[in-house]
């Protein structure tokens, strides 16, 4: 008779390549996406992680693969193991998808905590109107300074409008001078503004969405940062006008 003390048998589980533990990483995949960037952004710092997808997991990690970069070529194609501490009893749906939802909890209270808002900014608007003439103003400023500085000595605007000797050095400095103004000034906007405000409102890094805001605001400047704050405050009176209803 065998006297050797029992031992407590392990969390059930199945062959990461068994077809039950397929379809629950598929439904876990499906059904909790948003669920899966947040763990990766907070447990990973993966901030630019996209299209997520749920590859393996045991009672103690949980393995997610995603790709960074635009929608329409990803840059890298990476992995990341999160731990689960404690272990899960099992595998089972229900115990992996409460798992994840008190996980997603925390990490959304995290991210609120460092300034993330839940609201999401998920598309991109153009300049209209005034700030579209400033967009096309700026833009060809700059793009007549890029010209003539390509085309070296010998040519320029101010030539073309047939300005005099002192006409066309103060043209150039004007040029120059607003060229470079520009310049600063929206670098400076970009890191104290709007990029804060893409990261805020869940624009991701390296998305199609984010180069078009960024880029725009590069040109234009304050009219991209006054567009998307526009678009916070259409986004919060939805919420809660829906608010009111429930």
């Amino acid at each position: 008779m065998d006297s050797s003390p029992p031992t407590a048998s392990p969390p059930s589980t199945s062959s990461p390549s068994s077809p039950s533990q397929q379809r629950l990483l598929t439904h876990l995949t499906t059904t909790y996406p948003s669920t899966l960037t947040r763990l990766l952004e907070h447990h990973a710092s993966a901030y630019d992680a996209q299209n997520p997808r749920l590859t393996a997991l045991t009672p103690t990690s949980l393995t997610i693969a995603y790709t960074n970069g635009s929608a329409a070529s990803f840059l890298l194609h990476s992995t990341k193991q999160i731990p689960l501490s404690p272990p899960l009893a099992s595998l089972s749906l229900p115990a992996v998808e409460g798992r994840l939802q008190a996980m997603d909890a925390a990490c959304l209270a995290a991210l609120e905590r460092g300034g993330r808002s839940e609201l999401a900014i998920t598309t991109y608007r153009p300049p209209r109107g005034w700030q579209l003439v400033v967009a096309v103003w700026i833009a060809g400023m700059m793009g007549i300074y890029a010209v003539e500085k390509l085309a070296g000595e010998g040519w320029s605007v101010s030539g073309l409008l047939g300005l005099g000797e002192g006409g066309q050095w103060w043209f150039g400095m004007g040029l120059r001078t607003a060229f470079w103004l520009v310049v600063v000034a929206h670098v400076g906007e970009s890191v104290g503004v709007m990029l804060p405000l893409l990261w805020r409102y869940n624009v991701k890094v390296g998305t199609g969405r984010w180069w078009l805001w960024a880029g725009s605001h590069a040109v234009e400047g304050w009219g991209a940062v006054m567009r998307f704050r526009g678009m916070v405050r259409e986004e919060e009176g939805k919420r809660a006008k829906e608010g009111k209803r429930e």
